[in-house]
């Protein structure tokens, strides 16, 4: 395991490797309001991740979140590896705004196996959200996604959760497909016949290699909040990816490039809530 730079960086990069500042909460009423009060609660999280989209080997993320909420409006639903978003859309039933994510770099480093690859920068996505919850204790959510730096494609993620709680345990579970275009399969998967040869020249095993877009994985997530008391809580949490299709017949994902089609992240987010007359940013989260 490694300790890099992206310990901050990746806030929002779990599932490849990269992961999300989110807060898993129970959808429930608070009581009204005596005044225009709000709720901050400030996280900070570890993770275990994929170094980089295909990666056998791990590395491990820290990141702090914060999220702000009404006194008296409904907690909302989240969870841990949800893209950091910005709902421009909600009335309780569907909600939608823009959505962020952070994807950790893919160099040498990462992995021998790799000389002769082009080196992949951090990639930070940027696109919208749109999620429906139509009982207390489900929903639906999709994500698109734009990359600006980095692979440059578009990829997407499309899922579902449900949850359940027990005293102070919140348990939730929901399965996940992934998506990316031909230019994030080529970007992460691909392997040029120079790149190849200069692979194998430097005593690596790559063979030419030409990714596609569509499916490229499937899975799920698993999280269990522990509410330690009014204003501590604790969440353990846990993602698989199944590399599929043509990523997942990738020699990078595979032993040639001493990868894996079995994608695991695990973290652990500890929060703290508190309630003031003055949020730090109104109305973001």
């Amino acid at each position: 395991m490694k300790f890099p730079l992206r310990t901050l960086l990746a806030a929002l990069a779990v599932g490849t490797g990269a992961a999300q500042a989110a807060d898993l909460s129970s959808v429930k009423a608070e009581p009204a309001p005596a005044s225009d009060d709000w709720y901050v609660t400030v996280s900070g999280t570890v993770n275990a991740g994929p170094s980089y989209p295909g990666s056998k080997g791990y590395s491990i993320f820290g990141y702090p979140s914060i999220r702000l909420r009404r006194v008296g409006e409904r907690e909302i639903f989240s969870a841990p590896d949800d893209g950091f978003n910005f709902a421009f859309y909600n009335d309780g039933l569907f909600r939608a705004g823009v959505v962020g994510r952070l994807v950790g770099d893919r160099s040498v480093s990462d992995n021998a196996a790799l000389r002769g690859l082009a080196y992949v920068p951090y990639s930070f996505e940027i696109g919208g959200f749109a999620e429906v919850s139509p009982v207390s204790w489900g929903r639906l959510r999709a994500e698109v996604r734009q990359a600006v730096t980095g692979h440059s494609g578009l990829a997407a993620t499309i899922g579902g959760d449900v949850w359940q709680s027990w005293n102070r345990f919140t348990l939730s579970v929901g399965p996940r497909a992934y998506f990316g275009n031909d230019q994030y399969a080529k970007t992460y998967f691909s392997v040029t016949p120079t790149q190849a040869a200069v692979n194998n020249f430097l005593g690596g095993n790559l063979t030419p290699y030409a990714a596609a877009g569509g499916l490229t994985g499937a899975g799920g997530t698993v999280a269990l909040r522990y509410q330690i008391d009014d204003n501590w809580r604790a969440t353990g949490y846990g993602n698989y990816q199944r590399l599929s299709n043509s990523v997942g017949a990738s020699p990078i994902a595979n032993s040639a490039g001493d990868g894996s089609r079995n994608q695991w992240a695990y973290g652990l987010e500890l929060s703290y809530r508190f309630r003031t007359t003055s949020p730090i940013i109104p109305g973001l989260f």
